[in-house]
């Protein structure tokens, strides 16, 4: 599984590179390291392990204006989190239970994007909101240190905000520093009485050419 999805990062990557020497928009690459915390409708959670995450990829920007403009690409996002409930067993003795997830999703990325006007030598604040198409390309799942069938579902929904600052290096190319929440708002479970989701908050660098 994974070697396809690599295979086909590459050829997205490939496509994105020929476009952007036909049309007239910005290629770029994209990387961050943040946080992300679990939330769910269950309220028996206890120890409650908020883990870091990992993102790259790579962003295509069209700017339809000189202060708008519509972001896509994709995204590789590595998370990991776990938490505690209780349960009664076979005996009816009351355990605890141990639920670990570590999880490797490919997102594409549907924003909106708006810039002020360029100031300070080149320098623009931004911000941007849209849309997250999450794809589960790795999952794993471990029950008390015991590796089990993942329960996680194949695809979930992100709700994507963006706010940061971009400057002009180069001549053409930015360099961009941007504060990005990513709120996944529909389960990512299969278990239909437990709507697990995680957000997280990531501080990325991104360069345009």
């Amino acid at each position: 599984m994974r070697k396809k999805f690599y295979f086909l990062l590459f050829v997205m990557t490939l496509s994105f590179v020929a476009s952007a020497q036909r049309f007239e928009y910005q290629l770029g690459l994209k990387g961050g390291l943040g946080a992300d915390w679990i939330r769910s409708i269950q309220n028996d959670y206890s120890e409650k392990d908020n883990g870091l995450c990992y993102k790259f990829g790579m962003t295509g920007i069209y700017n339809f204006g000189e202060n708008y403009g519509f972001s896509s690409g994709f995204t590789v996002i590595g998370t990991s989190f776990s938490y505690k409930n209780k349960a009664v067993d076979e005996l009816e003795k009351e355990i605890d239970l141990k639920h670990s997830f570590s999880a490797t999703y490919c997102q594409i990325p549907l924003l909106l994007k708006m810039r002020t006007d360029a100031f300070a030598g080149g320098l623009r604040f931004l911000g941007e909101i849209g849309y997250g198409f999450n794809i589960l390309v790795d999952g794993q799942y471990k029950l008390n240190g015991v590796k089990t069938t993942c329960p996680m579902r194949d695809v979930c929904s992100s709700l994507l905000v963006h706010l940061g600052f971009e400057m002009e290096v180069l001549n053409r190319s930015v360099l961009q520093f941007i504060v990005a929440y990513d709120n996944i708002f529909s389960s990512m479970m299969t278990m239909s009485n437990d709507k697990l989701a995680t957000s997280n908050l990531c501080f990325e660098l991104g360069f345009l050419f």
